[in-house]
């Protein structure tokens, strides 16, 4: 192995074997290739494979460290690491011995729609109204309080009492006695239950730090406390720890995620290591001059400052718009023009604060012929017809699973109503057992036809039990789909309904296959695939769709990058968002989100703001983001004092956005100019056209023509008329549809394609 590929600083990290380890490595400066290589380094140093832990956020990151662990020390090796996401690994403790802590290997993990279902049904039978106390604020004082280890007294104890925390203990001690009764865990449980384990089974404990000698830890700035407190344990003897990560892309605090916890590495470990990754192999200078600036204005954070060898590149642009429609069709102008210029779509994203920025800018993408795909819209696996299979596998394969039972058990269609279902439930209550051990033997206050009906569901799912370990996983699933008459039902839908369905139910068939060619022995069953299933991430979701712009939010685009970011919606309120901008942890966290998006640049970086923004049915008129003006004048070119010049507006000097007060004239901003405003008609100022005749004014402009209005931006000449003396223009905005105007005082001027 050649350690002279990194850089300095990379191959000091690589070298050191021995102790605690901190990794600080900014944005795009190499430290999954750091990471990698070093953990190729403890191998040729005699370290056993299998004594090596690597733990990582998302299961696309442990693919690629596996894959290249393995180009630089052979497959064999790689095979014999743990590399995966702490919830994957936890996974594979808890199935060796979660029987300790009273539970079934067997279990099922529960994703955020099956918690819902079972917390609205809580607050259904305590008569709780939903509109005053919703089923996602209860999940997510849950998830919260599990990220801080806080069982439900222990977060009744800590909150203010109020009759709404009484209500949300109340939900949240029966939500954890249905998990149990369900043989289930959701996802927080998968990191708490196994830090139960750990704490009160030592031997257990002791198994795995005796294995794990050497631990590494990606992304540490987003550990919350129980990632933190299982790293703790199992690197306690050993001290063997290598975290790395950048404090200023710490952005999951709401998720649980705790800053402190790369912070204080240091006093956590007081002989270790630390050293920093800087340079930067992504993003132009300028680039990463902007974001230095900016996250230099927080306290909280370990100095550092990305470098780079790359080229000066071009200077930040921004723009300022009259509202979000003019800012949309801006960036929707950028984007075509670019793309005319052979910049890939795929290469283009749009970042905005919050999703419901998202509805113009797709408003004008779609007006302007530009493809796009949102990030974090509806998910393969979170599709209705895939839902349903998944239901029946896990019912099959742990029958205690409640809520998937209750899913199916008339799904298709099998006269198996809700008042037989709530029958079914009071006699498993009354007998102390699940719901699917009734099934065989149903109420005898059922009617003869729903008893019926009961004991065919039940012998179908036990005539597909009998078959599901004897039979390939893959045409296992097939049968279920087929028996079950799941595809059946869809043909009373729309034929292309029924298509897409269909389809979807083969590409997850396709899905079972591909995980079974990729899977080791002992992992190729259905409750592994499950599993499998089961957590998979956000970022693991993301599709590859070259053709297309992508749209997302800031917090997801973390771990991405592209050649040109807008990021859209930099005002006060909308980004640093107004709960953020009283309080200093909150702001800086913003900050580092803003970091974040900045560094998803790798050539070119927009930014804009709209004067006057409709969000959620409220117009707000906000001051320009302060992180904009955070950075200096000397990486910005300002758009949009530009494009004022061009309509031969008293020229301004480029001037810090925060300095600027809100201008209320009696016209708007361009919406789609030129960005440098090149490609304007030689020669020609719009107020020469009242000089000349109609006639002549009409010879200036062709039907197709790209033209720029003063008030309503970009748009494409439709049509020319004779009136009388005078000449009108038909013009098509993108932002502002078709408006017709008297070409002598129409503030337009012509475009060149």
């Amino acid at each position: 192995m050649d350690l002279s590929v990194l850089n300095e600083q990379q191959r000091k990290a690589a070298e050191n074997l021995n102790g605690p380890l901190l990794i600080l490595a900014g944005a795009g400066s190499g430290k999954t290739r750091t990471m990698t290589y070093r953990i190729a380094n403890l191998l040729e140093h005699g370290v056993p494979a299998w004594q090596i832990l690597a733990l990582t956020f998302t299961n696309k990151a442990a693919r690629q460290m596996k894959d290249r662990i393995a180009s630089l020390i052979g497959e064999i090796e790689a095979e014999d690491m743990w590399i995966g996401t702490f919830h994957s690994v936890c996974v594979r403790i808890l199935r060796r011995d979660i029987e300790k802590i009273g539970y079934q290997r067997s279990f099922t993990i529960y994703d955020d729609d099956d918690q819902l279902r079972v917390i609205k049904d809580w607050l259904k039978q305590l008569k709780i109204d939903d509109k005053t106390l919703s089923a996602r604020d209860v999940r997510n004082v849950i998830s919260d309080s599990k990220n801080k280890l806080l069982t439900a007294d222990e977060w009744f104890r800590s909150s203010e009492k109020a009759y709404r925390d009484q209500q949300i203990h109340d939900v949240y001690v029966r939500y954890e006695q249905t998990l149990k009764d369900n043989n289930a865990l959701d996802f927080d449980d998968l990191l708490m239950k196994t830090l139960q384990l750990l704490m009160d089974h030592p031997p257990v404990l002791q198994y795995y730090q005796q294995r794990f000698r050497y631990v590494n830890v990606d992304e540490y700035q987003d550990t919350n406390m129980a990632q933190y407190e299982i790293v703790r344990l199992l690197t306690a003897k050993s001290h063997q720890l290598c975290v790395v990560g950048d404090d200023d892309q710490s952005i999951y605090g709401w998720r649980g995620a705790d800053i402190r916890n790369i912070l204080n590495f240091e006093q956590d470990f007081p002989d270790c290591t630390v050293i920093k990754l800087e340079q930067n192999y992504r993003s132009t200078a300028t680039i990463l001059d902007a974001a230095n600036q900016v996250i230099a204005h927080n306290e909280g954070r370990k100095e550092k400052a990305l470098w780079t060898e790359n080229s000066l590149g071009e200077k930040i642009k921004l723009y300022t718009a009259g509202d979000e429609r003019e800012e949309a069709a801006w960036i929707s102008g950028q984007i075509k023009q670019m793309h005319n210029q052979g910049w890939p779509y795929a290469e283009m994203a749009i970042l905005y604060r919050l999703h419901a920025q998202s509805r113009i800018l797709e408003e004008m993408l779609v007006r302007a012929g530009i493809p796009y795909r949102v990030y974090g819209g509806t998910r393969f696996y979170e599709r209705k017809e895939i839902k349903d299979i998944l239901a029946y596998l896990r019912v099959l394969v742990n029958p205690a699973d409640t809520v998937s039972l209750k899913r199916i058990i008339n799904t298709p269609r099998r006269s198996i109503g809700d008042t037989t279902v709530s029958q079914l439930e009071e006699q498993a209550l009354e007998e102390g057992v699940p719901m699917f051990s009734v099934l065989t033997n149903p109420p005898e206050e059922l009617s003869s036809r729903a008893r019926r009906c009961v004991s065919d569901f039940a012998r179908l799912l036990f005539d597909l039990m009998s078959r599901r370990d004897s039979t390939p996983m893959d045409e296992f699933i097939e049968t279920v789909i087929n028996e079950t008459g799941l595809i059946n039902q869809m043909e009373k839908e729309t034929e292309e309904a029924y298509i897409t369905r269909k389809e979807n139910m083969m590409e997850f068939i396709g899905a079972a296959k591909e995980y079974l060619d990729r899977a080791e022995d002992e992992d190729k069953t259905l409750q592994a695939f499950l599993e499998n299933v089961a957590l998979i991430t956000d970022l693991d979701r993301q599709e590859d769709v070259p053709q297309f712009v992508t749209l997302m939010t800031l917090h997801s685009a973390k771990g991405l990058e592209y050649d040109a970011v807008f990021m859209a919606g930099m005002e006060e309120n909308v980004f640093p968002s107004y709960r953020a901008i009283n309080e200093d942890d909150r702001l800086e966290e913003e900050r580092r989100l803003a970091y974040v998006g900045i560094t998803r640049a790798r050539k070119q970086l927009y930014l804009s703001l709209a004067r006057s923004r409709t969000i959620f049915n409220q117009v707000s008129y906000n001051r320009p983001s302060r992180f904009v003006s955070e950075i200096p004048d000397r990486l910005i070119e300002d758009v949009w004092a530009l494009s004022r010049q061009h309509f031969g507006e008293e020229p301004a000097p480029l001037r810090k956005p925060h300095n600027r007060e809100p201008r209320y004239n009696d016209f708007g901003t361009p919406g789609m100019g030129q960005l440098n405003i090149p490609g304007v008609t030689k020669g020609f100022v719009p107020s020469q056209a009242s000089k000349l005749s109609g006639s002549a004014m009409m010879r200036m402009y062709d039907p197709g023509d790209r033209v720029m209005h003063r008030k309503f931006g970009e748009g494409r000449v439709v049509s020319i008329e004779k009136a009388g003396t005078d000449a009108r223009i038909t013009i098509d905005f993108i932002a502002y549809g078709r408006k017709e105007f008297s070409l002598a005082i129409a503030p337009i001027f012509k475009l060149e394609e």
